[in-house]
């Protein structure tokens, strides 16, 4: 018999939109590490062997070829000196603009 056919589901303009929405905010999560490691002078390299990963995944995380696990990220981070943080999403100028960095937590 086999296993029945998986239902292909056509996402809406909406759906779609939301997709690329999300992952946006995790390119700009990624960009920030990218700032933070390259801010305290270490290369991926050192980045790596600090958190233990190798430098290759951390060229692929930074270079959004990988979508890093929550805990591979905090492994990452703490290294540098930072962690995640929760900052509300902001749907206007004026709170983008005081909220701009606040994605990265300095420990």
């Amino acid at each position: 018999m086999g296993r029945p056919k998986k239902e292909i589901k056509t996402k809406t303009e909406e759906e779609v939109k939301h997709d690329e929405y999300l992952r946006e905010l995790e390119r700009e999560v990624i960009r920030q590490v990218v700032v933070a490691r390259k801010s305290q002078k270490l290369s991926q390299r050192v980045v790596g062997e600090r958190a233990g990963i190798i430098r290759e995944t951390v060229a692929k995380i930074e270079n959004n070829l990988n979508s890093p696990q929550i805990n591979t990220l905090i492994k990452l981070l703490e290294p540098i000196g930072y962690t995640l943080g929760v900052v509300p999403l902001v749907k206007n100028e004026e709170s983008e603009e005081n909220n701009e960095n606040s994605e990265l937590v300095s420990e």
